[in-house]
């Protein structure tokens, strides 16, 4: 387009040169002249404007197609982060799948009537999150084993709800739910057996398991035997909160 208007630039100044060198004569028709040059004029500034657009139009092109790669950057990310999000839910959903099936464990054992004799080994500290509590049968004493081997460390009835209770106060209540129902078992008889039975209950109470801490309050509400006034005030309390339905047997 330059190029077009320098060629013309340089037509016009040859029919300049080439008029005004004529030998003036009556027949020349000045205004003619005039009119002639205003329209070049005028051509030559609707040239210029054409090219001025032109070049603004390529620059907005250049623009757009600056802003379109940046937008479509933009979606990449966004889709990354989405695709990034999704793979976070799942892998939540997968482990919350796991505490359903480890709370329907609990309340299937919490319902069964164990007289199993069993051990606990030991559990971590509350602070370091445990996933679970080990508890296995008795096995019998192997005489075959080396003389020295250090035997397995046996917990109390107090320790291991201390240890419980423990990690109930941090909050962690898949993991307090899965020992309370391990002292349970491995208590039946013990001094805290209701005390666990209370924090089972709690505890499924904050994993929103209406039913299991129904069942675990309904046992102590429910029982004939002598026990401790505060935490039996405490479990109907908590069976009044959670609406439990008193005529259903909760076994």
């Amino acid at each position: 387009m330059k190029k077009f208007v320098k060629l013309l630039t340089f037509i016009l100044c040859l029919t300049t040169t080439a008029v005004s060198a004529k030998p003036k004569t009556n027949s020349v028709n000045t205004e003619a002249l005039e009119n002639i040059n205003t329209s070049l004029e005028r051509l030559e500034t609707a040239i210029t404007t054409l090219t001025s657009q032109n070049e603004e139009n390529s620059y907005n092109q250049k623009q757009t197609k600056s802003e379109t790669i940046m937008v479509l950057k933009d979606l990449q990310i966004q889709i990354n982060d989405v695709k990034e999000e999704q793979s976070k839910l799942s892998k939540e959903l997968n482990l919350q799948k796991i505490e359903i099936e480890n709370l329907k464990n609990i309340t299937s054992m919490l319902n069964a009537k164990s007289t199993s004799t069993v051990d606990i080994q030991e559990q971590p500290k509350a602070d370091s999150a445990p996933s679970d509590l080990l508890i296995h049968e008795k096995e019998p004493v192997d005489e075959k084993k080396k003389d020295g081997e250090k035997p397995q460390k046996q917990f109390t009835d107090e320790e291991t709800f201390s240890m419980a209770k423990k990690t109930f106060d941090a909050k962690e209540y898949t993991d307090s739910a899965i020992q309370f129902a391990a002292n349970i078992k491995a208590f039946p008889d013990g001094k805290n057996f209701h005390n666990n039975l209370l924090y089972l209950g709690l505890s499924m109470q904050n994993l929103d398991n209406k039913n299991g801490a129904c069942t675990a309050f309904a046992k102590i509400v429910n029982s004939k035997e002598e026990i401790e006034a505060e935490v039996k005030q405490r479990a109907q309390k908590e069976f009044d909160k959670l609406n439990c339905n008193p005529t259903k047997e909760h076994k």
